[in-house]
């Protein structure tokens, strides 16, 4: 479990470096003032050690003057590359801090220090694929979370965001964008998937065992009244979910609920991601109940053919083949 005094913890992404894990995590102080990108290290997912702080704001006018939110972090080229997510008093109040939404780019030689890239904002909203000011629940530019994937010369941006096409409540999707370089992203068609979110937050993708997972979080009162059905009474306020495909770019089905981890309604259990530590997966989330929030102990997982689910007592912890 992983505290941080006197703050309200947020998202949280990781980076494993060898056997040493990074993770870097939004905190926001409670007396007020803008939130930044915490840095700690562990290497047994439970025990953590507190570095200097990664990321915060930019300086007046700039893109990301007034929040910074989720980002994830890979290796290329020698280099640390840290997509982020933030927003900026240009185009938004404090009210509103979530208005227009965009992604950039920071660059470390040692994940301690980093430096935002001068080409930022790297990726935003556009048609023909995207809208711009969103037309669901939440009235924004959905364009936040992105997770970097790296495949060969090519690095992926996925990023929660909202199609142009379709029914209002379904359109909650992950965007893609791709690069060579880190500073100039092409942005693609979205990943295809079953749509049944008005959002779909904190999107991540893994291979394991020669299938693709794609996860992510929302809301309850996000998903689609045909998905919602199949909770019954136990609708949660918010939770994890996962879609499996063969391939990384879909199509992504999901089954059953698809829910990571099973839990009462109205318990905080949100952002989760995956990471891999000594051939075991863990899942990490941001927690809060009366202890507080903080970001979790990790939970043992198993993936199989329907998704990825949390090993309880009753599961399988190997999964059906």
């Amino acid at each position: 479990m992983y505290t941080y005094e006197n703050h309200m913890m947020h998202d949280a992404w990781y980076f494993v470096d060898g056997d040493t894990v990074h993770m870097f995590h939004l905190a926001e102080p409670l007396e007020g003032g803008p939130s930044f990108v915490g840095h700690a290290t562990s290497r047994d997912l439970v025990t953590w050690e507190r570095l200097p702080t990664a990321l915060r704001p930019g300086p007046p006018g700039s893109w990301d003057d007034l929040r910074i939110c989720t980002g994830s972090v890979i290796e290329r080229d020698g280099r640390y590359w840290m997509a982020y997510s933030a927003t900026s008093l240009n185009d938004s109040t404090h009210e509103e801090q979530y208005r227009v939404q965009r992604a950039g780019m920071a660059v470390s030689d040692d994940l301690i220090t980093w430096t935002k890239l001068p080409e930022n904002p790297v990726t935003e909203a556009a048609a023909p694929h995207y809208e711009g000011m969103g037309t669901g629940q939440r009235k924004m530019h959905h364009w936040r979370d992105p997770y970097l994937f790296d495949d060969d010369d090519v690095v992926y941006q996925l990023v929660c965001a909202r199609r142009d096409e379709g029914p209002t409540g379904e359109r909650g999707t992950v965007a893609i964008a791709r690069s060579q370089d880190m500073r100039g992203w092409e942005i693609l068609p979205p990943l295809e998937h079953d749509r049944i979110s008005d959002e779909m937050e904190v999107p991540q993708l893994y291979n394991i065992d020669g299938r693709w997972y794609l996860v992510f979080c929302t809301l309850g009162r996000f998903l689609t009244p045909e998905h919602a059905a199949r909770f019954g009474d136990r609708l949660p306020e918010r939770s994890n979910f996962s879609m499996v495909s063969d391939s990384p770019f879909g199509p992504f089905r999901i089954h059953g609920t698809g829910q990571i981890v099973e839990h009462d309604p109205g318990e905080v259990f949100y952002a989760a991601q995956l990471v891999k530590l000594k051939e075991d997966w863990r899942l990490l989330a941001t927690a809060k109940d009366e202890l507080g929030e903080r970001i979790s102990d990790p939970v043992p997982v198993y993936a199989d053919k329907t998704g990825i689910h949390a090993v309880t007592s009753s599961s399988d912890p190997q999964g059906p083949c």
